[in-house]
């Protein structure tokens, strides 16, 4: 006669799968909503909530205010060259918007996306605004070609980026405010926001949007729902 497993041993198997489960989903898209979650595996959003806490835990993965952000994205970042071509024409059309949202006068900190870079070389050369900046692209256009001031945070370079993670600059972090910052980002949705393909990028991009008055993100349309 077939013996099967206790209720409460079967259900432990079944929790430990779907855990399983929920950090190869966050792993493989860099972050996730509860919702997403919940849609996915056809559970209550209490249930993923749960599963979360205890993943996060266990350090398998960072908890975000509605969902979760892995720490160790499964594909890593394209190089710079690459993503730069991709959606080059949305990006053209972003950035023009985006140069209407300029100031005349005052702070603004431009990131290392390809998006933001695409506003970068838009920028008239008469402008006299103050930029900082952790892009050596942006940095080396704005200095060469404009007369804006530029700040360059310091730190180590990353080549798939062609900027620095500012990990030398926490000082001027702590003093350092803009008017806006225009960011970038791995996804845009609604529950969550601005997300980012794991937890250093993100608590990288928490430090610049925090110090700004306004936060602007520029994201063409295949980061908007992705979590």
């Amino acid at each position: 006669m077939a013996r099967t497993l206790p209720h409460r041993v079967h259900n432990l198997m079944l929790a430990a799968e779907r855990r399983l489960k929920i950090h190869e989903y966050v792993r493989k898209h860099g972050a996730s909503s509860v919702a997403q979650l919940a849609e996915w595996l056809q559970v209550a959003p209490n249930t993923i909530r749960r599963d979360l806490d205890i993943l996060a835990s266990d350090r398998k993965l960072v908890r975000s205010h509605g969902g979760a952000i892995a720490i160790e994205p499964l594909h890593p970042r394209l190089p710079y060259t690459q993503v730069s071509h991709e959606h080059a024409e949305e990006k053209a059309r972003i950035a023009q918007t985006a140069l209407t949202l300029l100031p005349d006068r005052g702070s603004i900190f431009l990131a290392d996306g390809t998006t933001v870079h695409a506003l970068a070389m838009r920028i008239d050369p008469s402008a006299r605004f103050h930029v900082v900046t952790n892009s050596l692209k942006v940095a080396s256009r704005l200095v060469a070609e404009t007369g804006v001031s530029v700040e360059l945070l310091g730190g180590r370079v990353r080549p798939e980026l062609l900027a620095t993670d500012f990990s030398l600059a926490a000082d001027a972090l702590e003093v350092l405010y803009w008017d806006i910052a225009f960011v970038g980002a791995a996804g845009l949705d609604p529950e969550s926001g601005i997300t980012e393909r794991d937890a250093t990028e993100a608590a990288r991009q928490r430090k610049i949007m925090d110090r700004a008055t306004r936060v602007i993100a520029l994201c063409d349309s295949s980061k908007i729902g992705r979590c």
